[in-house]
């Protein structure tokens, strides 16, 4: 798992991730956005996916799955 030295904690991505979520219409802007990474440990795989749940107080629950780690999340990668 990539660390950047510059956000340890991830809160500066998490942030821009929620941001990019609120940008479609249909979210309600009372949400949570939780991250966490998820790296595969059979032989021969070395690929960390990123689970991306978006939840609100109204029954409104999405779970991403983006096949990269979370440092390299962008904007396209949220498709809700």
């Amino acid at each position: 798992m990539f660390i950047n030295p510059r956000d340890p904690e991830n809160k500066t991505i998490n942030n821009k991730i929620l941001e990019w979520v609120l940008s479609y219409p249909d979210v309600p802007r009372n949400i949570k956005v939780l991250t966490r990474e998820v790296t595969c440990n059979d032989p021969g795989c070395n690929h960390t996916d990123t689970y991306i749940t978006i939840e609100a107080d109204d029954h409104f629950k999405k779970e991403l799955i983006v096949r990269k780690p979370l440092v390299y999340i962008r904007k396209w990668d949220i498709i809700l």
